[in-house]
């Protein structure tokens, strides 16, 4: 059996990332417009992922939108936009890896803030080659120095935890 790895990029039209979160009014969803991603996957009988030696996953914060304006530019605030751009994940190592789901470990960059998170993904590789990872991964904004917007001169107030929900198509 060969193995060899192959570079993978993130096609943009086919995933998507979706930011959820709740407020003391309602909840509400951001949809990260503008993303990139590269990976290096070794793949095995066309059927399963035997390793990735690297994966970076970058979103630029000025395209995550939520349809409203107003709450746009305070998310872009809140995450001191001008100054850090991007939330970038780097992979540092996947620890588990079976048919359809890995367990991996990386570096979540958000406000100039960097923590170690795990991250559990399942995967499904495609007719075509491509590799689509899909899952949902809690963030609590605080942790990352970043204060949950307010509105309405503070009367609407985002909560701290958010869920980030991805679905992303990595292609040769």
């Amino acid at each position: 059996m060969t193995l060899y790895a192959q570079n993978y990029s993130v096609v943009a039209n086919e995933s998507e990332v979706i930011i959820e979160g709740t407020s003391n009014v309602h909840d509400w969803e951001s949809k990260a417009e503008k993303f990139s991603g590269t990976a290096t996957i070794e793949i095995e009988n066309d059927s399963l992922i035997s390793s990735i030696t690297d994966l970076e996953f970058n979103v630029v914060v000025d395209g995550i939108k939520s349809g409203k304006g107003g709450m746009d530019s305070k998310t872009y605030g809140a995450l001191n936009e001008k100054k850090y751009p991007n939330i970038n994940f780097v992979l540092s190592e996947v620890t588990n890896i079976s048919a359809n789901t890995l367990t991996a470990n990386g570096e979540l960059t958000i406000s100039g803030v960097t923590k170690t998170i795990q991250m559990e993904v399942e995967y499904e590789i495609l007719p075509d080659g491509s590799v689509l990872f899909k899952g949902t991964q809690p963030i609590t904004m605080t942790d990352y120095d970043v204060d949950p917007p307010k509105a309405m001169f503070g009367a609407i107030k985002a909560g701290a935890d958010v869920d980030v929900i991805f679905d992303a198509k990595f292609a040769q």
